[in-house]
């Protein structure tokens, strides 16, 4: 991002739990209003209007819909990682497709709950997100596919398959398909579509060889 202050910088922290609710509060009142509205006609006063909070409470918080909306995708793009770990420890032992399908599974779910939110949200981060923040975004997703390989009980037959690779896939065809046509996700013909083409890149043998 431009700015020279990080937009993650808050201008107060909240330690305590009405502060936390605060800052959710509004949070939540952006989404909601780039859904509606979208990013460049809401405003600061909206925000708060919306959120229940004073004009001069939130810019207690943030100094600006730049640093909210930084907040807002790297705690949504952040819950993502969270949840995929949770997901990698209920099938630790099983093996790698079986993990990657039902991680598959889970992840078409989760975005498929709130197809406008999510839309708004991969739309703006493309927006206000530098190449380091994509990066370090990027680089943490493909770090807990790592995990999946290796919760596997046969990662071992799977030379040269890559997580980044599979990450790729996945989060091309689903955040394009999430910008261009959002309601494909709630199709269970998305869900087997991604499906073959992540498991059809694990079973395929390493052709690398004869290509040379």
């Amino acid at each position: 991002m431009n700015d020279t202050a990080s937009p993650l910088k808050l201008r107060r922290k909240p330690v305590q739990q009405r502060s936390r609710m605060t800052q959710q509060a509004i949070l939540d009142a952006f989404v909601r209003l780039l859904v509606e509205k979208g990013y460049a006609d809401l405003t600061m006063r909206d925000i708060a209007l919306v959120a229940g909070v004073g004009l001069g409470t939130l810019y207690e918080y943030f100094p600006g819909k730049k640093s909210i909306a930084a907040h807002c995708i790297h705690e949504r793009f952040k819950s993502i990682g969270t949840q995929m770990q949770v997901w990698v420890a209920s099938q630790r032992g099983k093996p790698l497709q079986v993990i990657i399908a039902y991680l598959i599974e889970q992840i078409i779910h989760m975005h498929a709950e709130k197809t406008d939110e999510w839309s708004a949200l991969i739309f703006l981060e493309r927006q206000i997100s530098n190449l380091e923040a994509y990066a370090s975004l990027y680089g943490q997703i493909v770090d807990i596919w790592e995990l999946a390989f290796q919760a596997s009980d046969d990662r071992q037959n799977y030379p040269g398959k890559s997580p980044a690779v599979v990450h790729a896939a996945v989060y091309g065809v689903l955040y394009q398909t999430l910008m261009l046509s959002p309601q494909s996700l709630l199709e269970a013909e998305f869900l087997a579509q991604m499906k073959n083409l992540v498991l059809g890149y694990l079973q395929i043998a390493d052709l690398s060889v004869r290509i040379r």
